[in-house]
């Protein structure tokens, strides 16, 4: 139902007045602090049909009303104006970018860290599948004696090592034209089209140095087996313990478990992702153990496939600041990926 602009003004108060005490709001703070030019009872009048109209709720204990469900989603559709990061956390940002580009997991990883920290809400990152990622190089590093480091790294930034150990026979120069074979074989090749017949391939042609390639090739198995699936990374999980709507054990309990358990939380996250900033509020969500939560959410595009950021608060949440965030990280995620390609 659509409001007129008085309505809207009054709405906007009490919404912005509730996120940030977490009390109901009564008219006379509604005049006061957003300087409306009219009186409290023609406010009061407002608000009682605002309640009628299903955007405000009176709590049993006070004159107050604070947003119901449907108030908050008649806000971020039609009233809300996001909040641009600050000039710092632009910086901030723009350091996390240049310092994690290569390495995309850390990367990802820190990109979850700072939604968290700039908004206080728990943060998720998706981090999608490398399966349609393709090999830009691998390289075979000598350590010290009998060991190597076998380094992969993908068209989107992805490097993946892991330490083999290598008979002493085997030196630097070894390690480098078994690189180079390898290089022949994989470069610009997905890693979902990587074949056995590759594999027998290079055994075939460095059978001189079996022993180090088999090693090599079931560390490379290995690496691809454990880091080819979509991941889910949760950050600031800590943060909902500030919130004042989670003061009740059993239900923060049940929240933190969701958390915990990447299968269960993976279900909660839409399937149907955009690149637009989403938010599910409350009882939108499909579970009921995410009835007391809002997600805020959006997808980004990496080679050939999308992964999902996102936050996770109370329904009183400062919508505005989230989708802000959520839309600057997506951005700067897209715009790093993309130029490693």
């Amino acid at each position: 139902m659509a409001l007129d602009e008085r309505k809207r003004k009054i709405l906007e108060s009490i919404v912005k007045d509730y996120v940030e005490t977490a009390e109901p709001v009564g008219s006379r703070a509604v005049v006061k602090k957003y300087a409306l030019n009219i009186s409290s009872a023609t406010v009061r009048n407002e608000m009682a049909d605002l309640e009628d109209m299903g955007y405000l709720e009176q709590p049993h204990t006070s004159s107050g009303r604070i947003p119901s469900e449907s108030g908050f989603r008649y806000y971020v559709d039609y009233i809300m104006e996001k909040q641009e990061l600050s000039e710092q956390d632009i910086d901030l940002l723009a350091d996390l970018m240049e310092d994690n580009a290569a390495e995309l997991n850390e990367f990802i990883g820190r990109v979850g860290y700072f939604l968290s920290q700039v908004t206080n809400y728990a943060s998720f990152v998706v981090v999608p599948s490398v399966k349609f990622n393709e090999f830009r190089s691998i390289q075979l590093i000598p350590l010290e004696k009998d060991k190597a480091l076998i380094l992969l790294v993908t068209d989107t930034g992805m490097i993946i090592h892991r330490k083999i150990e290598i008979p002493s026979s085997v030196d630097h120069k070894d390690l480098e034209h078994i690189g180079q074979v390898f290089n022949q074989v994989f470069r610009n090749k997905m890693i979902s089209d990587i074949r056995r017949s590759d594999l027998q391939y290079l055994r075939e042609n460095l059978k001189r140095k079996r022993q180090i390639v088999d090693r090599a090739l079931d560390e490379i198995d290995y690496l691809l087996k454990n880091t080819g699936d979509e991941k889910l990374l949760v950050s600031g999980t800590l943060n909902i313990l500030n919130e004042p709507e989670f003061k009740d054990l059993d239900k923060l309990r049940r929240i933190l478990q969701l958390l915990e358990a990447s299968d269960a939380f993976k279900d909660v996250i839409p399937s149907n992702i955009s690149e637009e900033v989403d938010i599910i509020i409350g009882h939108e969500n499909k579970t009921e153990d995410t009835k007391d939560l809002s997600l805020v959410y959006t997808g980004y595009r990496t080679r050939g496939d999308s992964g999902t950021i996102g936050l996770i608060g109370p329904v009183r949440m400062e919508y505005w600041k989230a989708v802000g965030t959520v839309e600057a990280v997506r951005s700067a995620i897209e715009k790093t990926l993309k130029s490693k390609n």
